[in-house]
């Protein structure tokens, strides 16, 4: 089966939804909501169409990115591989829309944007094989923080966002 290709334009319905997995790896979840217009001729006016909502998921370097990029109403295009997900709550059934985004970026129709490019983060952890440990750049295991907690550039890469996915 072939992919379903869309670019869909909307607006952030809610905040990101962040979630990290324990081998490093950030998904970023937006809920967006996409409202199409036409020109109503016996109203001589333009119409709302019914909003559709779309469930989109981001990875890696994009969902970092959109993480610290997209707020709740933010004008947006994504474009990615569309699809939908069957669900049950309370007994009753449905479906929602999602897309698994390749691209997304700010809708500059309704605003302006300063770029910004994101760090590399080409550093990969040293993982002890034997303990699951994460290890200092000199091969020997990294101090825990301390009670005060250590800056970001002391925890391990899962925790402070230097995942190399």
């Amino acid at each position: 089966m072939r992919d379903l290709r869309t670019t869909i334009t909307g607006n952030v319905a809610k905040d990101v939804t962040e979630h990290r997995y324990d081998d490093g790896t950030v998904t970023a979840v937006i809920r967006l909501a996409s409202t199409s217009r036409y020109f109503d001729q016996d109203r001589n006016d333009f119409t709302d169409r019914k909003t559709e909502f779309f469930t989109v998921y981001a990875r890696r370097a994009l969902a970092r990115n959109v993480i610290d990029s997209v707020r709740k109403g933010d004008p947006l295009i994504v474009s990615g591989r569309l699809g939908s997900a069957e669900w049950v709550k309370d007994g009753v059934s449905g479906f929602s829309m999602t897309v698994q985004a390749e691209s997304i970026g700010h809708d500059l129709t309704f605003g302006t944007d300063t770029f910004a490019r994101s760090s590399r983060r080409t550093a990969t952890p040293l993982v002890d094989e034997r303990t699951g440990e994460i290890l200092g750049e000199d091969g020997t295991e990294d101090e825990a923080p301390d009670a005060e907690g250590a800056d970001a550039s002391r925890r391990e890469p899962a925790l402070a966002g230097d995942s190399p996915f």
